[in-house]
């Protein structure tokens, strides 16, 4: 902090930091609309219960795979928060908008310290902050994001000119660490830079003995906070391996062709700025670690966009310097910003929104009790509704964690409960609705659905319809979603 004309002045880096804050915090209160349930199920609601000891907890945490560093940050805001609905509701809010800004805020120093061009981390920052998707998903609560806000700050402070020596290594040692700890799959990503790192640069005892101990030191810490939050001595990483390796369920999840991150993550992380990313690559270290990372992740079968983000940054450094690089076309700038904020604003204001707009519904319906005939999760719930006298359930989809290493064949015959629900619709509502789920004040569906629920459940009649989507991946989804009320009995 300095002084001009008896005026207190910020630091540039933290006017800039707290100009990126404000920015992601508008972006992070402005979304109104859903993207995939783990942003509710593998954070905000084992946190939810976590602090308040009610709510839903999904298989994961019950089969401890999960770190509990990402919960247990969201738990602070609301051990903060107490009672206060309007704070249980902001807090995540916030703790999103700081992660995104710090993930920002070093990338641009990441830039800066690898490229060495002031510039060229300008130009990476604001494509950064004008990318639709980030606006989309950069401040909803996935441990995603906050693995790579980990893994941006490691390379802001890795040695990428080779000297290992100094407070620099050992920072990020241990943000590469967390990284990988929050989400053990980003290893991936540190190998091949490892390797090249030691290839290049001369090591001694004194620094392999520091570099383990601090190793030890944050594991040994991770088991503690594991401890705190389970209740028992636990080791997620392990559990986590015997479930994606050893019994190989992840592909219960789904399964995706090898290219899908090619040809769908990466074009619609990108977007607009797909051409800039081609057009600024380079044969670097950098480039050949994310292709290593690019063709581990597309060897595994289950994938997900968020997945791969981690790549978000060094892809946004490569469209940058396709940026820098453009002769031609800049002109055009203004419509790329312009069509970049439509999309951002499409996304996060209009398409999906319905299955968020639905809990303000059932939060003035006090005593109620509802029932969703839809895919598991697909809808936030205690961490939304805070009711610790709710009347609701869902369908489910638990995985068969009775198997292990199962084949394809056993998979495709295993059956959850939302599986048997959709198999036959009118069969699980008659053998099951009034026995094994109760009838509930109000029946919540999908547009697909309406005209079954119409012929089958005679005691219910329309009461409210929700937009929820023009178009969705998953059919089951499609449209409106449409709100039955049970006739009072005469």
């Amino acid at each position: 902090m300095y002084i001009h004309h008896a005026r207190f002045k910020l630091p540039s880096s933290l006017q800039l930091f707290c100009f990126i804050f404000i920015f992601r915090l508008v972006n992070a209160i402005s979304i109104q609309t859903f993207f995939q349930a783990d942003e509710y199920y593998q954070s905000l609601e084992p946190a939810h219960h976590f602090v308040y000891q009610y709510g839903y907890i999904t298989w994961e945490w019950h089969a401890k795979l999960r770190s509990s560093i990402h919960p247990l940050i969201y738990s602070l805001g609301y051990k903060i928060a107490q009672q206060n609905e309007q704070l249980i509701w902001f807090s995540p809010k916030l703790i999103n908008a700081l992660i995104a800004t710090i993930t920002e805020y070093q990338l641009s120093r990441f830039v800066q310290v690898y490229s060495r061009d002031s510039n060229l981390a300008r130009i990476t920052l604001t494509l950064s902050l004008l990318n639709p998707f980030n606006w989309y998903v950069l401040t909803r609560s996935f441990s995603n994001n906050l693995e790579t806000c980990l893994t941006i700050c490691a390379m802001r402070y890795w040695p990428w000119r080779g000297r290992i020596s100094g407070c620099n290594w050992y920072l990020s040692l241990a943000f590469g660490f967390m990284s990988c700890t929050i989400r053990p799959t980003n290893v991936i990503l540190w190998v091949p830079l490892g390797v090249w790192l030691l290839a290049k640069s001369p090591v001694n005892f004194a620094w392999v003995a520091w570099s383990i101990l601090e190793v030890c030191a944050l594991f040994s810490s991770t088991i503690a906070l594991d401890y705190y939050f389970y209740q028992e001595f636990t080791i997620p990483l392990y559990n986590f391996l015997q479930f994606n390796v050893v019994k190989n369920l992840s592909i219960f999840y789904g399964v995706a062709p090898w290219h899908f991150y090619l040809f769908q993550a990466v074009p619609l992380m990108m977007m607009i700025y797909l051409p800039l990313l081609f057009y600024g690559l380079r044969k670097d270290i950098l480039l050949f670690s994310s292709i290593i990372y690019l063709a581990g992740f597309s060897l595994i079968q289950h994938k997900e966009f968020r997945f791969i983000m981690p790549l978000q940054p060094i892809m946004l450094y490569y469209a940058a310097r396709g940026y820098q690089k453009l002769k031609r076309f800049k002109q055009l700038a203004p419509l790329v910003v312009l069509l970049n904020i439509i999309i951002g604003i499409f996304f996060t204001n209009v398409n999906e929104r319905g299955v968020i707009d639905i809990l303000d519904f059932m939060k003035t319906k006090g005593d109620a009790s509802f029932g969703f005939l839809t895919p598991c999760h697909s809808t936030p719930w205690q961490s939304h509704l805070h009711n610790p006298n709710l009347r609701a359930w869902f369908l489910t989809c638990e995985p068969p964690l009775h198997l292990s290493n199962p084949t394809s064949q056993e998979l495709k015959s295993y059956r959850d409960q939302s599986d048997m629900f959709y198999d036959n619709p009118r069969l699980f509502i008659k053998e099951n609705l009034g026995s094994s789920l109760e009838y509930p004040d109000y029946v919540i569906v999908f547009s697909p659905l309406k005209e079954l629920v119409e012929e089958e459940l005679g005691n219910y009649v329309l009461h409210k319809r929700y937009f929820n989507s023009y178009f969705h991946w998953d059919s089951r989804r499609n449209g409106d979603l449409i709100v039955f009320k049970r006739k009072k009995e005469a």
